[in-house]
């Protein structure tokens, strides 16, 4: 999947995704209107490196909003220059979007379809126009556009799906990544990113996926972050000044690893949008890797054996154990082998694919991991000496945190109250398990007409009263059995015959 990071037409956001060798961007037609008059020809060819693919979007989102008041006139005039542009930028771009006036109507829009170029021109799907028209669409034309908001709609979902296999399927304004992996998009463009920058949010990519927080948890994401932020290579006191610049590379760093991992879980290999080696290496090129698709993937690998013989998963472990039951047909007592699964040290970790590769004291290309983690927690002492370790690794992080606090200035620190309260719930667990007693309750009920009973007789208002006194002041057993109706009888159990 190419991923275009949108906003292009801006001439800062134009050369961070130049000097952070960005392969794909995308550029707004009339965002670029409102920046430029155009009294002299503006080319793409002399603003954009020449490595770099470049995606024209029309902008008409602009004007399909609610609210927006431009005549039809104004429309065609605008809808006849940005014609006049793509003509004198069609070798330059990678890929363009349709002028989609939806004031103009539909008619007017299938209109200029017939003089769009075959090869490089995307048209756009409206969810008003129905699913009829997205099918007849796509019998026609090569290359179909459909916006976040649109796919909002899981409905289409299964539409998508069926029409990637024939044709290309472009995503405008993406920035869902469970959307983008729904459906097997061909690119798409998105300027998300920029809320870095425009609306304060913070993106992080925590080597399994991307967190997104808005601005008023940056703060706390940041510092909750702050290792791994400084060990890609970004400036952490800048990005807590937030500072523009290196908020946005942080954002694209993320955002290029999520499309990453995004094009891998749709089994294409490595995206198009490389990645640098580092992300603070501004001086280091990165070539772009064609995509892959699943076949070349695994082209040459042999087929499994049929009779291969399966394994249990890395850490997991099996336990046999005796089972002791009576048979509920004869009666007798029966014994059978059942097995107890267990986790354990998977033991497949190996040095050159650790994250701690540069850092571990222990590390050796090649080797497997040296570090190995035997806890077994079966017993009540070992549950107890699992809480005291976990306890003391909480609150060693506690106090660490409170330094750096105090480091800082004395700001109180959201994450430093979080983990306290961790260790506060921690504590009290192993209080409450330490002193885990028995207690038993019982609620009698009854109703007026209910039939008094043994346990109503006993604790309930229709209790018959205390038994009556033997002379001697004394309340013998069978007195109290005879008031109640119990009968005084002896338990005879009956051997069960054996055959």
């Amino acid at each position: 999947m190419i991923f275009y990071f949108a906003g292009a037409e801006i001439p800062s956001h134009r050369s961070l995704l130049a000097a952070e060798h960005v392969p794909h961007v995308g550029m707004s037609y009339m965002g670029l209107r409102r920046r430029v008059k155009f009294t002299k020809p503006w080319t793409i060819e002399s603003h954009y490196p020449p490595e770099q693919s470049v995606f024209l979007d029309s902008g008409c989102h602009t004007l399909n909003r609610a609210g927006v008041e431009v005549t039809p006139d104004e429309i065609q005039d605008i809808a006849n220059h940005y014609d006049g542009f793509v003509e004198q930028n069609l070798d330059r771009v990678q890929a363009y979007v349709e002028f989609d006036a939806l004031p103009m109507g539909l008619d007017w829009i299938e209109g200029r379809r017939q003089h769009l170029d075959p090869e490089k021109s995307i048209v756009v799907w409206h969810e008003e126009w129905g699913l009829d028209v997205l099918k007849q669409m796509a019998d026609r034309y090569p290359y179909i556009a459909v916006g976040q908001g649109t796919c909002g709609d899981r409905d289409i979902i299964p539409t998508l799906r069926s029409i990637s296999r024939t044709i290309k399927l472009h995503g405008m304004g993406f920035s869902s990544p469970p959307l983008m992996l729904a459906a097997d998009w061909y690119s798409v463009s998105s300027t998300t990113w920029l809320s870095a920058a425009q609306h304060g949010e913070t993106f992080i990519w925590t080597g399994t996926e991307m967190k997104r927080y808005p601005a008023r948890y940056k703060g706390q994401a940041r510092k909750r972050h702050r290792t791994l932020i400084a060990s890609a290579g970004f400036d952490t006191e800048l990005i807590d000044t937030d500072d523009a610049t290196e908020n946005l590379r942080l954002s694209l760093w993320s955002w290029r690893h999520q499309i990453d991992h995004i094009s891998q879980r749709h089994g294409k290999g490595v995206t198009p949008n490389a990645l640098p080696p580092t992300p603070g290496n501004r001086e280091s090129s990165a070539p772009t890797v064609t995509a892959t698709s699943s076949e070349e993937q695994h082209e040459g690998v042999t087929e499994p054996s049929a009779t291969r013989v399966k394994k249990l998963l890395p850490g997991i472990e099996t336990e046999a154990f005796t089972h002791r039951y009576t048979d509920p047909d004869t009666g007798e007592r029966q014994t059978r082998t059942e097995h107890r699964i267990h986790a354990v040290d998977p033991g497949v970790r190996v040095c050159d694919g650790c994250f701690l590769a540069q850092k571990c004291p222990e590390y050796q290309p090649g080797e497997s991991c040296a570090y190995e983690m035997p806890v077994r927690v079966r017993t009540k002492e070992q549950y107890i000496a699992l809480l005291d370790s976990m306890i003391s690794m909480q609150a060693m992080r506690v106090f660490s945190m409170r330094m750096s606090e105090e480091v800082e200035g004395g700001y109180a620190d959201p994450n430093l109250s979080s983990e306290m309260d961790r260790l506060a719930k921690f504590v009290k667990l192993k209080s409450d398990i330490e002193e885990a007693g028995f207690s038993f309750s019982m609620k009698v009920q009854s109703k007026d007409n209910a039939e008094v009973g043994l346990i109503s007789r006993l604790f309930g208002p229709k209790s018959d009263g205390p038994p009556a006194l033997s002379p001697a002041g004394t309340v013998s057993a069978q007195d109290a059995l005879d008031q109640m109706g119990i009968m005084d009888a002896e338990v005879i159990e009956e051997p069960v015959p054996r055959e």
